[in-house]
């Protein structure tokens, strides 16, 4: 069983460059078709908790090589079988499944839970603070934790504005309205480099 869990700070501009991490390959037996289930927001910011969810999917995707499975297909496939309206929030419906069943329902080999712990950003004089802190695990059909992964991204500077991570995700099937809210969010950036540094740790497809 793969287990990995970190508490680092991300550096700040201009910092030391962290020396990269030698890449593990994913074995024959580690999942390939992962679903995502939206993340338990204990930070109470609702679009922290679908940026992180979308920026984890296209890292997965895009960088890692597994195939994941649509966003909004989840969180369907999730509302029929609980027989809950578009209304509920899909963690509800979540609360009191069987993790085991969760992968026969949405058809794939693994899936990745997440809890969005922090996201913030407070503005003094010119000096601007945030910070964002997730915790990140994978379990497969038979609800072994596989992988396990945490950042707090918490940095300060002076002035403002970061690059969008927009590009990023227009060559993906992320919703528009969900690239939206990541071209709106000041702490887009933060969280691409949280998850970065938070999957350094994933195994990769070859």
């Amino acid at each position: 069983m793969l287990g990995f869990f970190g508490c680092v700070a991300l550096p700040r501009e201009g910092g030391p460059v962290a020396k990269p991490k030698e890449a593990v390959i994913a074995g024959p037996d580690f999942p390939y078709q992962i679903a995502i289930l939206p993340m338990n927001n204990m930070a109470g910011d609702a679009d922290g908790a679908i940026i992180l969810r979308a920026l984890v999917k296209y890292k997965l995707e895009k960088d890692l090589g597994f195939s994941v499975q649509r966003l909004e297909d989840t969180d369907q496939i999730i509302r029929d079988r609980t027989s809950v309206g578009i209304e509920v929030p899909v963690q509800v419906a979540l609360a009191k499944q069987d993790p085991k069943l969760l992968t026969t329902w949405l058809g794939v080999d693994g899936i990745l839970h997440g809890e969005l712990l922090a996201f913030n950003r407070a503005e003094l004089s010119i000096y601007t603070r945030s910070q964002v802190k997730a915790h990140l695990w994978l379990t497969d059909r038979k609800n072994r934790k596989l992988w396990e992964g945490g950042q707090d991204a918490d940095s300060g500077s002076f002035g403002g504005g970061s690059v969008s991570v927009v590009d990023y995700l227009t060559s993906s099937d992320i919703p528009p309205e969900v690239i939206e809210k990541v071209r709106r969010s000041p702490l887009a950036n933060q969280t691409f480099g949280l998850v970065n540094e938070t999957f350094a740790t994933f195994p990769r497809r070859q």
